[in-house]
């Protein structure tokens, strides 16, 4: 005799029932380290890609501006001779620009034994004669605020020699080497350097030193001795 299954008997809840979301809100956070984790893996490439694109885009940059500068970076030095390249005596003080770009000329400053020099008159006054120096003939170029090419030489004081000035020639000659000078330069990308005596390498500078005592070219004195100080 085959039993009928009453009809009021309550159903198995465990078989029946569905998941409660609690049950789920806990697997999920049970699964939850590992999916984070599986996240981060899976754009953990895209993000070294993108570093790496933004250090390289970097790298190019800082690359291109120290070519664009290299390209126009000038170098002055300064220096000295006693003759001409026709072989006539002639003391002369230079700033040459050896760079590959040009040099825009700042102050300049020069000191004998110390003591700042401020105009040619004042310099041949201080190191080689006791008597007027301004009779004496000597030739003189702007030192500042010029523009000099690569290659090219500023001759800013040039004494030539004659009978009547061989001793005070004969003194510079020998006293020139006593010479302290300084003179500050940029380049046109506003690069700034301070070049001292004829062997030192230039120092880069923000800006060129305010507190030297300038040597000032006297233009109206080109030629000694008119209307000199």
């Amino acid at each position: 005799m085959t039993e009928t299954p009453n009809r009021d008997t309550a159903p198995d809840t465990a078989s029946t029932s569905a998941t409660s979301p609690a049950e789920v809100g806990s697997r999920l956070l049970r699964y939850l380290p590992l999916i984070t984790t599986l996240h981060f893996l899976i754009g953990l490439p895209a993000l070294i890609a993108s570093l790496a694109l933004a250090y390289f885009a970097f790298v190019q940059a800082d690359a291109t501006q120290k070519m664009q500068t290299g390209g126009v970076m000038p170098f002055v030095t300064f220096g000295t001779s006693n003759g001409d390249e026709q072989g006539n005596r002639d003391i002369a003080l230079t700033l040459t620009n050896n760079g590959v770009g040009p040099a825009i000329l700042g102050p300049i400053e020069i000191r004998y034994e110390g003591k700042p020099i401020t105009t040619p008159v004042d310099l041949l006054r201080t190191c080689c004669t006791e008597n007027d120096a301004r009779p004496l003939r000597f030739s003189t170029s702007p030192s500042t605020g010029i523009a000099v090419r690569p290659g090219e030489t500023i001759e800013f004081v040039s004494f030539p020699y004659t009978p009547a000035s061989d001793k005070v020639w004969q003194t510079f000659n020998r006293e020139r080497w006593k010479l302290e000078v300084r003179a500050c330069y940029c380049s046109i990308f506003n690069d700034c350097w301070v070049t001292k005596g004829m062997q030192g390498l230039p120092k880069a500078v923000n800006t060129c030193p305010a507190d030297w005592t300038l040597y000032r070219e006297d233009a109206g004195n080109r030629i000694g001795g008119i209307g000199a100080p």
